[in-house]
This record gives C-alpha cells, structure tokens and sequence, in this order.
C-alpha cells in the first residue's frame, strides 16, 4: 500500500489525555510508513507556532490566544470552546496547502469543526473523526466540573451547551467515518443518527516499549517506598472517580492494616480535603505528574491498581487510557463493574471485577492483596494481552486499515458506473 498524507486536528492543549492517544496513534503510523503532522495547541506559545520532528511525527503547536474565549468565564459557559482565532487560522493554512489525503478529527471543539466545515468539500481528501470521550450527556466531561457559582452558569450557559451538543453529533453524523474506543460507544453513536458502515472500533492501547514490568522490590527501592508494605495505586490525568478509592480504601485498611495509597497525577486541593476526611493521610502517598520515565517505577511498585468508575453513560462509552499502562506494567487491576474495559478484565483474567458499591470495590482490593500469587498470574496475563492484542502498533493497524478501507471504497465508486 502507498504512504499516506495524514494530518491529526487536536482540539485541546499540548499532553492533555487525547494528545496522549492522538500521539502514540501518529508515533505508529509514522513507523509504518506514513507521513504525519500532528497539530496542538501549545501550552506556551500565546502568538506565535512551534514546529518540530518528535519520534517521526512533525508536531505543530499553534498559539494559545483566545483559545479559551474570555478565559475561565467561558470554560464555565462551553468547558473547552477552541476558540483561537490564531490557531484556526493556522489550521486553514496547514490543510489548504498541506496536500493531505487523511484528515483526522480529534474531539469537535470549534477550532476542529471549522477547519472541517470550510474544506469538506472544496478538498479532496477524507475526514475521520476520533471520539473518545462524550461530553454533553450524563457523566460527560461537559458535566464533569464545577466551578464557583456553577449553578447560575449552568442556567445562563444553556444556549452554549446546546450548541456544543450540536458540534458533538453533526460532526459525527457527516465525516467519511468515525473511529470510537469502545464497543459502548459504538452503540451510542449508532442511536444517535451515525451510519453503522462509518463506525470503526479503535480502542486504546498500551506503550509496550516504553512500560515494562520491573521487579517490585526494585521500583521500590529506586524510590525510597517501604519493601514490605502493599500498596494499592490509582494513576489518572481525570480524577473524578477517585473518591471511590479514597472511601474504600478506609474499609482495606481494617483488613490489610500495613496498606498504603499512592496517586499518581495532577495535586489537587479535593484530593488532599478527602484524603485528610477519611483519616488517611498516614498512609497516603502523593506521586505527584511523573515523568515518562519514572511512570514505570512508580506503576511497578504497586500490588494493585485501581479502575474506579461511576455507573453513567460517560463511563460506560469510556475506555481509560490508564488501563493500557496498567496491562503494559504487568500489574493486575482491579476495575468497576462499568463498560467495556470491565469486560477485557473479567474476560482474560487480569484482575478482578468490583461490584458499584464502596464495599465491594473494597472486598475485591483486599482479596488480591491477600492473595499474592493469584495477583502475580493476573499480572502476567495483562502484560501479555498488551503485547498481543491492545499494543499502540496494533490500534495503529486498525486505524491505518480504516485509512485504506475508505480511499479504497472512495477510488472504486468514483469509477463505477453511474445508475441511470
């Protein structure tokens, strides 16, 4: 098959959880052969662009000006509205002369949508939307928030989030295809007027290169964390659903007294007000955002990890990046009870399926962390499946046979005989 032009549209900032996905996606494609520009917004440039070669994908980070509108009035109103007049003007540019033959569309936000509306049909080239993520419907991120007087926001936002609602679904119900990360998905966007023909399952993955397993004792060391000690670890970018953990993990300690908690990601002043409510705060370790480097150390030195999520629509649509990096670690998982990646737990026994409730997630921590050897066999199987099955080469292959699936299809209709 020929090398493709393809050009991957972030709507967010720089190292936001859809970068991670839209990079390691691109990284793949790229070693298959492809040529590949990814454009994000920059976290630090405010007027002008930065344009580099990353692992063989050309990055261009666009300026952040007016990226949120008025700033947090209109995060409040639209949570993330792309509105850049800079970025998307960048964007025209880049796709007007960038000879592309893929364009692929990361969220809806408008500095996405625009770019798509004005060259959808004036350039001959294929759109594909990723969704990954459902904002506008119960548990989504649009709802995900709160801010300082959000109920008055969310009265005078309506007309926002009615238009945001818009861009989610018209985008969907008018590209070439859509790629979603999970079969929950699929289902949903099949209800919601998207073709099932442009609907194709390209789920999250694991970086098996970057994550291998490492003997605990040496994680351990390596960080100063105590040898005999279990640990029970959460990582996430998101952490909504980490007060499930913080509240069974009270119920664990009765059971397993020398438990400790160690979260991995982003500080924040709830996470500390909850820790210091549950009277945990002894046996709470804050990791803090870790480099890609130290990510390994820090996974590997736990016994189990955790997968916390509510029962609502966003969660079972979901598929969290974290489990990718949970399975590349070769730690066993123990997950909700919720979507998709319950299954792939339950299935292939990697860890062990937690009922909705703070008692039973708790109950189910606490019988692996009493059970090391079954602990050990989960561990190894998830590594496995990572490798064999959920690896980014592999989702890349499946993205790049959409890729070729719609120009193929595209090339032949265009020859065909017309109908009289």
């Amino acid at each position: 098959m020929m090398p493709l032009r393809i050009l991957f549209l972030l709507s967010d900032m720089k190292e936001s959880a859809t970068y991670v996905r839209a990079f390691n996606l691109s990284k793949q494609l790229a070693n298959l052969g492809h040529d590949l520009t990814l454009m994000v917004v920059s976290q630090d440039q405010i007027f002008g662009k930065v344009s580099y070669v990353k692992e063989g994908v050309r990055v261009i980070e666009t300026p952040n000006f007016m990226h949120h509108g008025l700033g947090h009035f209109t995060r409040r109103l639209f949570l993330d509205p792309g509105m850049g007049i800079l970025d998307i003007l960048l964007r025209f540019r880049e796709m007007r002369n960038g000879c592309y033959d893929i364009v692929q569309l990361f969220d809806h936000s408008l500095n996405v949508f625009l770019p798509w509306l004005i060259f959808k049909s004036n350039l001959n080239l294929k759109f594909v939307s990723d969704w990954c993520d459902i904002f506008n419907y119960e548990g989504g991120l649009r709802y995900a928030y709160r801010f300082r007087l959000d109920a008055i926001y969310r009265i005078i936002g309506f007309p926002f989030r009615k238009f945001s609602r818009y861009l989610e679904f018209d985008l969907r119900q008018r590209v070439d295809a859509v790629t979603v990360i999970s079969e929950g998905l699929a289902e949903f966007a099949m209800r919601n007027g998207v073709p099932k023909d442009n609907i194709f399952v390209v789920e999250g993955g694991a970086d098996v290169e970057a994550i291998r397993p490492i003997p605990k004792e040496d994680a351990r060391r390596r960080l100063g964390l105590p040898l005999e000690s279990r640990i029970v670890g959460f990582l996430g970018t998101f952490q909504g659903d980490l007060d499930i953990v913080i509240k069974s993990f009270v119920r664990i300690k009765r059971d397993v007294p020398d438990a400790l908690l160690l979260v991995i990601g982003k500080p924040s002043a709830w996470i500390k007000s909850a820790v210091d409510d549950a009277g945990i705060v002894s046996s709470f370790i804050q990791a803090g955002r870790c480099s890609d480097e130290m990510l390994p150390h820090f996974l590997a030195c736990v016994d189990v990890l955790t997968l916390p999520l509510k029962e609502n629509l966003a969660s079972r649509t979901r598929w969290p990046n974290r489990i990718g990096e949970y399975m590349a670690c070769g730690r066993p998982v123990v997950v909700s009870d919720v979507g998709d990646t319950a299954k792939v737990v339950r299935n292939h026994e990697i860890g062990l399926v937690a009922g909705n409730d703070i008692e039973s997630f708790a109950e189910t921590v606490v019988k692996l962390l009493q059970d090391g050897a079954l602990a050990h066999s989960m561990g190894r199987r998830a590594r496995e499946l990572a490798c064999n099955r959920y690896s980014w080469a592999l989702q890349a292959t499946k993205l790049e046979d959409v890729y070729f699936n719609l120009l193929t299809s595209s090339s032949s209709a265009s020859t065909s005989p017309k109908a009289v």
